[in-house]
């Protein structure tokens, strides 16, 4: 005969034959089957009595690493520079004579930076310098010039030759921007070329071209070192500059200004 059902739960189940054996009721079955229940669930950390199951935890570690990169891309960065600046001047011509060079002394200038990094090898910079320096005309060994300073503001986009864990980041950067030109000095009667321009204690804003090559050196998580070289292109300022007679203006103001800085990264 085929066996029974109860014949099936005893053999399943040797709590239950050890139970009948002894001729216990039900509820010491019960008692004892409650018993191993708990003996299991304490051999599991919090008590659980299934563990989570380890397609859960796959699912949670690949959202994790996933997550993770858009998290750190959003990674900004604010600090200063500072360097010295020098610049191939455009020049002011006169028919009835020879050219003047036209432009601003080499001085020392100061900037701040800041920037976001949204991709690994991709970011942005808002750059802000202050260039001092005044107008000045040059001929033959014969100069006028005026105090004054540029201020200029930039946006570029960046470049990045390495990754971000790479502790040493070459990278180059193109902009666009304004420079804006002060003339803050007045000179006496009879400024010197004066048949070529007029040197004016005036401020004249320009459009403005950046262009960069450095490195950025990581010195800690948060802090990094920075090196780089920059050209700042503008036409000249032609208020700034004001030219007599039937003089004209030649060529653009090309700045160059190598910097170091220190920024940090947040």
């Amino acid at each position: 005969m085929p066996p029974s059902k109860e014949s099936d739960l005893l053999t399943a189940d040797p709590l239950r034959r050890i139970t009948r054996d002894a001729g216990l009721p039900l509820t010491s079955y019960v008692l004892g089957l409650r018993s191993r229940i708990e003996k299991k669930k304490a051999q599991r950390p919090g008590g659980f009595l299934h563990p989570f199951p380890m397609r859960h935890s796959r699912n949670l570690l690949l959202i994790a690493l996933a997550v993770s990169p858009v998290c750190y891309s959003q990674e900004w960065e604010v600090g200063g520079t500072g360097g010295y600046a020098w610049s191939i001047n455009p020049s002011i011509s006169n028919p009835n004579s020879s050219s003047v060079e036209a432009g601003f002394p080499a001085r020392i200038g100061f900037g701040a930076i800041f920037a976001q990094n949204m991709y690994e090898h991709i970011g942005g910079e808002l750059r802000y310098m202050l260039r001092f320096g005044g107008p000045q005309l040059q001929s033959q060994g014969v100069t006028a010039s005026m105090t004054g300073y540029s201020n200029s503001i930039t946006y570029d986009l960046m470049v990045h030759m390495a990754s971000r864990d790479v502790k040493v980041r070459p990278f180059v950067s193109a902009g666009a921007g304004i420079r804006v030109y002060t003339g803050s000095g007045f000179l006496a009667s009879g400024q010197p070329l004066l048949g070529y321009a007029l040197l004016r204690p005036v401020t004249q804003v320009e459009p403005a071209i950046d262009l960069g090559a450095g490195v950025k050196w990581r010195v800690t998580k948060h802090v990094q070192l920075r090196s780089e070289f920059r050209v700042y292109m503008t036409p000249l300022p032609d208020s700034v500059f004001r030219t007599t007679g039937v003089s004209r203006i030649h060529g653009w103001v090309y700045d160059f200004a190598p910097q170091v800085g220190v920024s940090y990264v947040f």
